[in-house]
């Protein structure tokens, strides 16, 4: 039923003006201890697309954090993002601090694309508020902001690459197992043009061992 819902709000619709675009995310995660203070976290996204929005993309990502107190934890990883035949590999380290209900994230990302000038380095600051809502349910919502500090293009310097929006609603199907839907609105601003807007239905399945 989850995934109908999902499929449903991802239906194109002629309203949509070129600067707004729509896409739907499958997302499968699997994490875990690796030690008492050290988790492993692995996740695989399938991104469908519209055809003339561009090619489909495939993402596998794997996370290692260390718990270093009470509210604080900080990790990283690598990822391989594969789109319409080229890629981009991505390191990422990070910190999260969780004060009572709030998350707060600082990422920095070193991206590596086929045929680039250079490295891009992006920044990502996002908050996000969890709040449970009945015996098995919870839900979030949370706004990033993603910065490039470097482009992968030589002649061009630092800007805002996008604001990300998001709402979720998670159920438990067991001590081992949850499902959700997540809605993100995601806005790319463009200098002397309207921003573009996209809107993504997403289906996550997460595993805990």
């Amino acid at each position: 039923m989850l995934l109908a819902a999902l499929a449903a709000a991802w239906q194109p619709s002629k309203a949509f003006a070129s600067d707004e675009e729509t896409q739907f995310w499958l997302n499968t995660i699997v994490t875990g201890g690796l030690s008492e203070d050290t988790t492993l976290t692995i996740d695989g996204t399938q991104r469908w697309r519209k055809e003339e929005e561009g090619s489909d993309q495939r993402t596998i990502r794997v996370l290692v954090e260390q718990q270093v107190g009470d509210a604080a934890r900080v990790g990283g990883g690598i990822g391989v993002f594969e789109t319409g035949g080229l890629t981009e590999i991505r390191l990422a380290q990070q910190a999260v601090f969780t004060p009572g209900r709030f998350e707060l994230r600082t990422r920095l990302e070193e991206r590596f694309f086929d045929s680039a000038d250079r490295m891009e380095l992006r920044l990502r600051q996002r908050v996000q508020y969890n709040q449970p809502i009945a015996q098995g349910w919870r839900g979030t919502a949370g706004v990033e902001w993603l910065g490039i500090m470097q482009s992968r293009n030589s002649d061009e310097g630092a800007s805002t690459d996008q604001w990300r929006f998001q709402t979720s609603i998670v159920h438990s199907l067991g001590e081992n197992l949850d499902i959700g839907a997540i809605y993100w609105l995601v806005i790319f601003p463009r200098a002397g043009l309207p921003s573009r807007t996209n809107h993504i239905p997403q289906a996550v399945v997460t595993y805990r061992f």
